[in-house]
């Protein structure tokens, strides 16, 4: 059997989704499989990015990976026969690694639950790394009032496309603690264009936070169509303006956007490295609900 993977025939979409779903039981598998063809259907997936290897008998590998804005991809790890197992994963892996390279991508990353790690030994061979853990958190919007009352030393420029906001969001990165690993590796325009692309993107629930004149920090806010949520999709502070509580200011500020718009949670995800981060979220009362480790690959 000649190995060559290839991109997946409309009529090959099921049966390359249950090789990639093959581990889950039989009626969570068939979930999965329904839900991400209507994903493809429906256009939210890009069939380009299903790459099987055909056999004798059939499909014997699919691996599915997905660019998406920012310069970024996302990867599910392949779904291979048991028959030269390795020798499949890896040629998958390869193509579709080469296949994101061509589209610019620079860097990709796959996020799998603990419980499904062991699908992780494929990426491991091929370039990526588990660099950390996420820890997903929400907020009931049920605030304390003594955090209500709270006097802010802060005021709020809602969204510009202009020079300060990019600088300010740039001085950010320098030194944090969530994911390192992707610091610098795409230029500020692909970092704003990826975050525009999470959820419904509103330049009214995105601040520049100041004291006074001088920038301190970034609070990025999007809210989730499905559920109708906000997501916190970025929050960072200067590093000459750190250790003041300033970032607990900007997060109260998001909270309370968020309560008086009626919005049912909010939510965030947070590196488990980031100790003071976890701290700051679970003191306002955030709560943990999930977890995924991170596989990456930088190009």
């Amino acid at each position: 059997m000649d190995i060559v993977p290839q991109v997946a025939r409309t009529e090959d979409w099921g049966a390359a989704f249950r090789l990639i779903f093959q581990y889950l039981p039989a009626q969570e598998r068939e979930n999965r499989c329904a839900n991400a063809l209507r994903l493809l259907q429906r256009g939210e997936l890009d069939p380009h990015g299903l790459f099987i290897i055909r056999g004798p008998a059939g499909l014997c590998g699919a691996l599915l990976c997905m660019p998406v804005p920012g310069r970024s991809a996302l990867l599910w790890p392949p779904g291979v026969i048991e028959d030269r197992r390795a020798e499949l994963e890896d040629a998958l892996l390869r193509h579709a690694c080469a296949w994101l390279r061509q589209r610019g991508v620079k860097l990709t990353q796959t996020l799998l639950a603990p419980e499904e790690t062991f699908l992780a030994d494929p990426l491991l061979r091929n370039g990526f790394s588990a660099v950390t853990r996420l820890w997903y958190m929400r907020h009931s919007l049920n605030l304390p009032v003594d955090c209500l009352n709270t006097p802010s030393r802060l005021t709020y420029q809602t969204f510009a496309d202009d020079a300060l906001f990019r600088q300010t969001l740039q001085r950010t990165y320098e030194g944090t603690l969530d994911c390192p690993e992707v610091n610098g590796v795409r230029g500020i325009d692909e970092v704003l264009e990826g975050h525009r692309a999470q959820g419904t993107f509103d330049p009214e629930r995105w601040w520049l936070a100041c004291e006074g004149e001088r920038p301190v920090g970034v609070l990025m806010m999007t809210e989730i169509p499905e559920s109708g949520d906000w997501e916190v999709a970025y929050m960072g502070v200067t590093p000459e303006a750190r250790r003041r509580g300033f970032g607990r200011e900007m997060l109260l500020h998001g909270l309370c956007e968020a309560r008086a718009a009626d919005v049912p949670t909010v939510t965030l995800s947070v590196d488990a490295r980031n100790q003071p981060a976890w701290n700051l979220y679970r003191s306002m009362g955030f709560e943990p609900y999930d977890q995924r480790v991170v596989y990456l690959a930088i190009f």
